[in-house]
């Protein structure tokens, strides 16, 4: 008796240790979309209405969005891709996004999402990490890290409140920055045309105020920084490229003043002030090899240059007279052959 009794625990014991860490990983797994801790939620939905303050909400798999998922809860968290991807097949939409973020403070990390990041007035979001198809902000958002690319329109876009960007990675068909309204700090990053061809510039200020503390700006076929009827201040930065027609690298056409910064131009000028334009220059370097450093049209309000260093023709030239322009030279340190003032 004993013997078969022997015979079958010798035969059952590896079908029972099989079976159980069979279970083991089974129980292991996550079952649904996402999980907070150790519970899994079947449904990212479900997991977004379930999270509190101080949470992580974990994706578990890619995911293809059929419609936006709305982030409404009033609590500070975290949403991590966990490498995974969000694909979507929603239209461009201009007010909700794929990531639809209407309340509370969330911080996006670690995964792909094709679809724009949408933070609205009551809303806080830091990006941590990640690629991103477009990332528009109504509230205050913080770009600490990440790519953000669109092969269409703007990667980067500002309409009210505050954005700030402390590091990224961002390529767009129009602009890589659009500041509607609001405040936008550039204190880093990497900003450049995803087309060769098109004349939009890097960053456009529309009657937002810009301030631009760091990074660097690739022209390919349009300025680097454009002001229309806002106000920038440029104190740090690389700023080159090519230009293609337009006038300038940097072109103002309201506020700017421009404390710091390298701007290196072939042929046309580095910086270009426009109708009823009031800049000033206290400090950067301004090269422009085959050309003048800054150009200015006749109906300018003010141009004051009180420093920065020059290798150009001239520091200025102006069409019809040099009326409000005002240059110190004491201040204004030359390179070579440059000259003053000139006007054609």
């Amino acid at each position: 008796m004993k013997t078969k009794l022997r015979k079958v625990l010798k035969v059952m014991l590896p079908v029972l240790l099989v079976v159980l860490m069979f279970n083991i990983n089974v129980s292991a797994a996550p079952r649904g979309q996402a999980s907070i801790g150790k519970k899994n939620y079947t449904t990212v939905e479900k997991a977004l209405a379930a999270v509190k303050n101080g949470q992580t909400i974990k994706i578990n798999k890619d995911i293809t969005l059929k419609k936006p998922l709305y982030f409404k809860k009033n609590a500070k968290y975290t949403f991590d891709m966990n490498k995974h991807k969000f694909k979507s097949t929603l239209g461009r939409n201009e007010t909700v996004g794929g990531f639809d973020v209407q309340a509370g403070n969330v911080t996006f990390m670690n995964g792909t999402a094709s679809t724009s990041l949408f933070v609205h007035e009551k809303a806080t979001v830091t990006v941590k990490s990640g690629t991103y198809e477009q990332v528009t902000n109504w509230g205050k958002t913080t770009i600490q890290n990440g790519k953000i690319q669109h092969k269409k329109y703007s990667a980067i876009c500002n309409y009210k409140g505050k954005l700030v960007i402390n590091n990224v990675t961002a390529r767009a068909n129009y602009n890589c920055v659009y500041a509607n309204a609001g405040t936008v700090t550039i204190n880093g990053g990497n900003y450049k045309s995803i087309n060769s061809k098109t004349s939009y510039p890097l960053i456009f200020s529309e009657k937002a105020t810009i301030y631009l503390k760091g990074g660097k700006y690739t022209a390919t076929n349009g300025p680097a920084v454009y002001n229309e009827h806002g106000k920038i201040v440029i104190s740090k930065g690389s700023y080159g490229g090519n230009i293609g027609m337009n006038r300038g690298l940097i072109c103002n056409c309201n506020s700017m003043t421009i404390k710091g910064g390298t701007f290196v131009n072939s042929d046309e000028s580095a910086l270009f002030c426009g109708p009823n334009s009031n800049t000033v220059v206290s400090g950067g370097k301004f090269t422009v090899k085959n050309g003048h450093a800054i150009d200015v049209v006749y109906n300018k309000k003010k141009l004051l240059i009180n420093g920065g260093t020059f290798e150009a023709y001239t520091v200025v030239l102006c069409e019809s007279d040099d009326r409000n322009i005002i240059m110190d030279r004491k201040k204004v340190k030359l390179i070579g052959f440059t000259g003053g003032i000139a006007i054609h």
